[in-house]
């Protein structure tokens, strides 16, 4: 798990918990949806979900993945209060909810919790512009082993083969690639016998392989 707000607040976590709402989300449930009013932020405790936004031709478009440790939702909650993407859990999820009136308490007794969300803002803008530079000058089938090495990190259970559970459109469209162009790199990864490709999943049997192809 990631070092994240709980370890921020250090001893003054367990009297901040309990001001936070435990939230349970089943596999394919939507956390929140694009364009609505939100007040809470989760915080990922258990399992990870993914962040999708509709782009120009009406099609909604997976953008990251996040997973126990990282935070979803924060941009309505200290910016203009609309949710800027939809978050879908992946699998069986739990979170911990603030509520805007939570975090601004949080924000006046704990000058961590500024520096914390500054980091997130700050690692969430580094891995756009990584994505951003992949897609100007990376060629189609580095951009996709990419994309898939980091979903890796948010399925690693420790147990081998590492199944990630999203869609090959989801890869593609995180990827910056057409989805006929996605799934011809995904192929090419299967036939050398570094993946396995099944409905909503694929599964990754030689992570080392991977890597190689993600140079």
């Amino acid at each position: 798990m990631r070092s994240g707000l709980m370890k921020q607040l250090g001893p003054a976590a367990v009297d901040w918990r309990k001001q936070m709402h435990r939230r349970r989300f089943q596999r394919r449930e939507v956390i929140f949806h694009q364009g609505e009013i939100g007040d809470t932020i989760h915080l990922i405790e258990k399992g990870c979900v993914l962040v999708e936004a509709y782009i120009a031709c009406g099609d909604m478009a997976g953008l990251s993945v996040r997973w126990p440790g990282d935070i979803v939702g924060e941009l309505a909650v200290v910016g203009n209060g609309r949710r800027s993407a939809r978050v879908t859990a992946l699998e069986p999820t739990e979170t911990l909810a603030l509520t805007r009136q939570t975090l601004t308490e949080l924000r006046s007794a704990e000058p961590a919790v500024d520096r914390y969300f500054l980091n997130v803002v700050a690692d969430k803008l580094a891995q756009s512009t990584e994505q951003l530079v992949d897609v100007l000058f990376a060629p189609v089938e580095t951009r996709v082993m990419r994309a898939l090495l980091r979903l890796v990190a948010a399925f690693d259970r420790g147990v081998h083969p590492v199944v990630v559970k999203v869609r090959q459109s989801d890869i593609a469209a995180m990827s910056g690639s057409s989805r006929q162009s996605a799934n011809h790199a995904l192929k090419l990864a299967e036939s050398g016998g570094v993946i396995r490709t099944g409905r909503g999943r694929i599964e990754v049997l030689d992570l080392s392989g991977l890597r190689a192809l993600a140079r």
